[in-house]
């Protein structure tokens, strides 16, 4: 029969075939039967094996795929572990191109930067350490604890302090170069309180007690807590710059000194020429100039308080033939003594003798009124005569003697100074003309000089 293998195949192919054979059985002789069974039998144990040695080729499989994994993940410990030790050189393989792949890809990508980046610092690290080594300032590192031994110092601070070497100087206390400990301490409070220090200028002690002159630069840094951490320090020596500005401010205070003295002499001169410009050069009392100043003055401010203002023309009689008589030395003399009379009767700081030219004499009396005018013409007329100058020209007396004028007026819109000196002026021509040796007043009103 056909029908059989044709069953037998599909069962082979299909567990589910032996329910088509049982049926197509039920339908054939036992012997029939009974042969298929065991075909079918047969292939159950055959499909059983099959799986069963499937299984084993699936689990080898995987072993193996494991133990290859294995491996590699361990090489990437093993290179992970190295790279924690700071060998920069550890890589890892890369064979496959699958996770494990990607991953050793990356992993030995950040291994190479981190190789240019340690490259790149310990650059940057080399040429720092060869400015701080080589720089002409001393550089120093402190922890921030109370240890007065510093961390780090450069050669040039070690020069500087007059140590043989850095590591010399690194075994001494800093309380041994700080002039002062208290200095030392001051300085580190305020760099504490105020994070730094610039330019803080102070005195340093050198290895063999000399003291120099330094300017301290400070910055505190903090680690994570916001604790200090160290203190770094630029030191300058400056002593010589100190020295300088000591020489500078030495000469500044000489040549300010010699400036004052020398000032002090400008002002003694100046005033000896202004007293020259405004005093006579025979007399020693005050000259026109001054003497027209003074009026000026004298005026302004007697128009402004409207106070009197007394002016006497003083005339030494008949001083031309005394003059042609016994000469210029004497005829000097003579008025030199006159004018010591006058400026011995003007007692006031206000009250100004002058002479006015030649012979002429003039006195400025401001807030004095006629009365006290005539008071002080009658003094000099007597004072004059009591010098006792021998005078034989005089028809009149036997000495020398003088004529006084005086005018006296408070000033207003109808006076000026000129109607004041005019006024005078004809009172001591009235003098003259009444005989010399005496004074006439004239005490100007509205319409008196006019």
């Amino acid at each position: 029969m056909t029908v059989i293998p044709l069953l037998v195949t599909t069962a082979i192919i299909g567990y589910n075939g032996e329910k088509a054979l049982t049926s197509v059985l039920m339908n054939h002789n036992g012997d029939a039967a009974q042969h298929a069974e065991s075909i079918v039998n047969h292939v159950k144990r055959t499909g059983i094996v099959m799986s069963m040695l499937a299984a084993l080729f699936a689990s080898l499989i995987s072993i193996m795929i494991a133990g290859r994994m294995t491996k590699r993940i361990i090489d990437i410990a093993t290179v992970t572990e190295r790279l924690a030790t700071g060998d920069l050189d550890a890589m890892i393989k890369i064979t496959t191109g699958d996770e494990l792949g990607q991953l050793a890809m990356t992993f030995n990508n950040i291994v190479a930067q981190l190789k240019a980046s340690g490259a790149e610092l310990r650059d940057s690290e080399e040429k720092y350490r060869s400015l701080v080594e080589n720089i002409n300032v001393g550089v120093y590192r402190k922890t921030g604890s109370d240890n007065s031994f510093m961390e780090y110092v450069n050669p040039a601070l070690a020069r500087m302090l007059g140590f043989p070497s850095a590591e010399e100087l690194l075994k001494t206390s800093a309380a041994t170069y700080f002039s002062d400990q208290e200095s030392f301490n001051l300085l580190l409070k305020e760099i504490n309180q105020q994070g730094a220090v610039k330019n803080r200028e102070m005195m340093l002690n050198k290895k063999d007690g000399t003291v120099i002159w330094c300017s301290v630069t400070a910055i505190k840094h903090f680690d994570a807590k916001r604790e200090l951490f160290w203190i770094d320090s630029v030191v300058e020596d400056i002593t010589e710059r100190k020295m300088a500005e000591k020489l500078l401010r030495q000469a500044h205070d000489d040549l300010e000194l010699k400036v004052k003295e020398r000032t002090q002499e400008l002002r003694l001169l100046n005033e000896k020429l202004y007293r020259i410009s405004i005093q006579d050069g025979l007399t020693g009392i005050a000259n026109r100039r001054c003497f027209d100043e003074c009026l000026e003055r004298e005026w302004q401010r007697a128009s402004r308080e409207q106070l009197p203002l007394a002016l006497i023309m003083m005339d030494v009689d008949l001083f031309k033939h005394y003059n042609d008589t016994y000469g210029h030395v004497v005829g000097d003399q003579c008025l030199k003594r006159i004018a010591g009379v006058l400026q011995g009767l003007c007692t006031r700081a206000t009250d100004l003798a002058a002479r006015y030219g030649g012979e002429e004499f003039a006195i400025i009396l401001p807030n004095t009124d006629q009365q006290n005018a005539e008071k002080l013409g009658k003094q000099i007329l007597v004072r004059v005569r009591e010098l006792g100058i021998r005078n034989a020209t005089s028809v009149s007396s036997q000495i020398v003697t003088v004529s006084l004028g005086i005018a006296i007026c408070i000033p207003s819109d109808s006076f000026t100074q000129d109607k004041l000196v005019i006024a005078a002026d004809q009172a001591l021509y009235q003098a003259k003309k009444a005989g010399r040796n005496q004074l006439r007043v004239t005490s100007l009103t509205e319409g008196l000089l006019a």
